[in-house]
């Protein structure tokens, strides 16, 4: 009887570790006990937009805003679910390639009609459904 019950206690210990420690990857908890300011949400371009997911004929997701701006969503869950619906998407920005690139591209030297439609990349940290 008392081996079960610590077995119990050791259980809801260790979940409850794995649920803080969960909640540690969102950049609006605290970090070490330190408070992370507006000022320091800037530094990682930490952004919140409104407008609607759609996928594209690669099977990637991307949300569309009403003033046509183009995000490509990345994130840890599974965002198939709001295709096609209005959302509000909160997370980190980011319009340049942090890791370099080894697969083989090709650039044109002559810029045309769909040059410049540079796509940026969001990395979702929270996703909810605006009705």
């Amino acid at each position: 009887m008392i081996r079960n019950a610590l077995i119990a206690i050791y259980i809801l210990v260790v979940l409850a570790i794995s649920a803080v420690a969960r909640a540690g990857v969102l950049p609006n908890n605290a970090i070490e006990g330190e408070e992370i300011t507006a000022s320091e949400l800037q530094n990682y371009n930490f952004k919140t937009h409104v407008g609607e997911v759609v996928a594209l004929a690669d099977g990637s997701l991307v949300l569309v805003t009403a003033q046509q701006n183009v995000f490509v969503l990345k994130a840890q869950s599974d965002l198939t679910g709001y295709v096609g619906s209005k959302v509000m998407i909160s997370g980190i920005e980011l319009d340049q390639q942090l890791a370099p690139s080894y697969g083989l591209d090709s650039v044109d030297p002559l810029p045309g009609i769909n040059s410049g439609n540079n796509s940026v990349i969001f990395f979702v940290f929270g996703i909810s459904e605006v009705r």
